[in-house]
């Protein structure tokens, strides 16, 4: 078997993005690996209750998938952490709504 060359560090890794599109560098892994060795205060944190069971009837929900610019994205993500609420929240609403306001 043939002996495997390091490559360099940089050249080896693969850019990866956090769901708000910041860039997971090697100094945010850092960050986050220290804060997770010093322990989480739970006391601080933010917990989301359910407020439907994850499976009507053992029958799983359906998805749906769609695509919004980053300004509507940015939005939305505002207005659902001031709601304290989360985006899929926001869109069945809009989804509601909308399907209300259609008969």
């Amino acid at each position: 078997m043939a002996e495997v060359k390091d490559q360099p560090k940089e050249e080896r890794r693969q850019k990866i993005f956090l769901k708000s599109g910041e860039e997971f560098t090697p100094e945010l892994e850092e960050e986050l690996a220290a804060e997770a060795e010093r322990g989480y205060d739970l006391s601080e944190a933010k917990w989301r209750f359910l407020k439907q069971p994850l499976f009507a009837d053992s029958e799983t929900r359906p998805t749906i998938s769609f695509s919004v610019s980053v300004a509507e994205l940015n939005a939305a993500r505002q207005r659902a952490e001031d709601e304290d609420r989360t985006l899929a929240d926001l869109a069945r609403e809009a989804l509601q709504r909308y399907m209300d306001t259609d008969s």
